[in-house]
């Protein structure tokens, strides 16, 4: 059953406008003198423009970020369950349309160790070639709004890449209030600083303590499909994990050196 519950802006506008209704009647139906009528009056107008200020916050209330966040999780854990059954224990990879033919950044997990060779993406489980689970990222309905929406262009430098990320996570999609992007050569280390929908990894991670890295959620995703995109090279997940603080989720992305072959 659906339960009616007023916005409570929408409560105090609707009680402001009532109050202004009293004052005017008053003023109209009584005689209490010049003064007084008008001081009825004034009341009447000054609760009118508060009832109108009030109605400009009565949207509905933002979704609890709680909420929001849970929402990716038990999908990523069935997905990291499903390729355990299957013997697929790889993490998550990040491969180039360069690599798969495709047209976008897929998603591979490997059954065995991998190199950075050549995946065909036809299909979930590809026929030739290093066996494992191709599928599109988790945050592939992202990366298409940024393109509709924001005309996204990937940039070929570190440089450029890194603002890109920080835009992208801190301010377009507002995931958290600040990121930083750290390079070490091949190796990439992205945080995300008091990251909104935190409570949603750490019930994935207690739950199921690999799933992070194998089946990332979409904004983990987002920087590697980002990372693929801009250095046309194969990225992997090495580690995303949450800091001692419980606020921050730290990730470490390897990008594999680009191997002299053709799809």
């Amino acid at each position: 059953m659906k339960v009616l519950r007023l916005n409570k802006y929408f409560t105090a506008a609707a009680l402001f406008i009532t109050a202004a209704a009293v004052f005017v009647a008053i003023a109209l139906i009584t005689s209490l003198g010049e003064f007084i009528t008008a001081a009825f009056v004034i009341s009447a107008m000054v609760c009118v423009m508060t009832g109108i200020f009030m109605l400009t916050f009565s949207g509905n209330e933002p979704i609890n970020p709680l909420l929001v966040g849970l929402l990716p999780v038990q999908g990523c854990m069935n997905l990291c369950r499903i390729a355990s059954d299957l013997g697929i224990s790889g993490t998550a990879y990040f491969l180039p349309p360069r690599i798969t033919g495709e047209a976008r950044v897929m998603q591979f997990n490997p059954k065995l160790p991998y190199d950075g060779s050549p995946v065909t993406a036809k299909k979930t489980f590809p026929e030739t070639g290093p066996e494992g689970l191709v599928t599109l990222p988790t945050c592939d309905p992202l990366i298409q709004q940024l393109m509709k929406r924001n005309n996204l262009t990937i940039p070929d430098n570190d440089e450029n890449l890194t603002q890109l990320i920080r835009e992208t996570i801190q301010e377009i999609f507002e995931f958290a209030p600040r990121v930083t992007t750290r390079w070490h050569g091949t190796t990439v280390t992205i945080t995300f600083h008091d990251y909104r929908f935190i409570a949603a990894c750490q019930l994935m991670s207690g739950e199921s303590p690999g799933c992070c890295v194998k089946n990332p959620c979409p904004a983990c995703s987002l920087c590697g499909v980002l990372t693929a995109a801009g250095t046309d090279r194969v990225v992997a997940l090495e580690q995303c994990s949450v800091s001692a603080s419980a606020r921050d989720v730290n990730l470490v992305l390897q990008v594999i050196p680009r191997p002299d072959i053709q799809p």
